[in-house]
């Protein structure tokens, strides 16, 4: 058996993928992004900023939790 790494960029080819594990004919196994992969992303969608203070900190927090609340 071999094993193989396939990125899908076609809707259409993941149907066909998914018939052919119906058949019978392959098995797919899908992965869990590596801790590096999901920082990577949740560190992107921060905002870049260099300096924050404490006080900037908890007033983000004091906002969010007058948001919850409502």
């Amino acid at each position: 058996m071999e094993t193989l790494t396939i990125e899908i960029s076609n809707p259409e080819v993941k149907r066909l993928i998914d018939d052919m594990a119906a058949l019978g004919l392959i098995s797919v196994k899908e992965t869990k992004p590596s801790w590096n992969e999901r920082w990577s992303n949740f560190s992107n969608t921060l905002p870049n900023i260099t300096e924050i203070s404490e006080e900037d900190i908890f007033k983000e927090i004091s906002e969010i939790r007058t948001e919850r609340s409502l």
